[in-house]
């Protein structure tokens, strides 16, 4: 008798462990799966307004300059906001961060709207604020560029611009032989702090 009950006693020790050692690890998931979680986090009334002109976007997040329409953004009038962001700027997106910081990117209107990244604290002050396109688009005869730009989903940033140039005679018409094919892009990250790095213009030429 005492034998069978130390046998049943061992037998629900071990239960016991192994459902403790599952819960420790269904709570280790958890906790790791909101360690990992990208948020947009809740700020003041004042900043809230100014970001209720961005879509709430997720990543990966492209965006082609040219291609553009300004019936996908507003524009900031007035100095209500401009504290936030420049003049002449439209609200575009906001992507999410790790809740530590707000991340926007507006558009400055040019030849193709340019990509600005923007990240602020919490209260709204600016931690940093980076031009993300390389804005080497124009009209002039025998030019053409393609303007692109992607922060990935590692927060990866890569933007560029692809571009044929070509010189033209008095009458607007290409010279054979005077083609360029290239792309000027630069790279860079948008850090866990808020700060962007961004490197320099890299030039790499194309086949015809």
């Amino acid at each position: 008798m005492k034998l069978n009950l130390l046998v049943l006693f061992m037998f629900f020790l071990l239960l016991s462990c192994i459902t403790e050692s599952k819960d420790k690890k269904v709570e280790t998931q958890t906790t790791d799966s909101k360690q990992g979680e990208v948020i947009f986090p809740q700020v003041n009334d004042e900043f809230d307004g100014f970001l209720r002109y961005f879509e709430k976007a997720k990543l990966p997040i492209e965006i082609k300059g040219c291609n553009l329409s300004e019936k996908e953004m507003q524009e900031f009038k007035g100095d209500l906001f401009r504290k936030y962001v420049d003049e002449y700027h439209y609200g575009y997106k906001q992507i999410p961060t790790n809740g530590t910081y707000v991340a926007t990117i507006t558009l400055g209107s040019a030849d193709c709207f340019l990509h600005v990244l923007t990240t602020y604290k919490l209260t709204g002050e600016k931690i940093d604020s980076k031009s993300i396109s390389i804005s080497y688009c124009g009209s002039e005869c025998g030019y053409l560029c393609n303007e692109y730009m992607i922060i990935k989903e590692d927060y990866s940033l890569y933007v560029s611009d692809t571009i044929s140039s070509s010189e033209c005679d008095s009458l607007g018409n290409i010279i054979p032989g005077t083609t360029e094919n290239y792309v000027i892009y630069k790279t860079g990250k948008l850090l866990k702090t808020g700060e962007i790095e961004l490197s320099e213009e890299i030039r790499k030429e194309l086949e015809e």
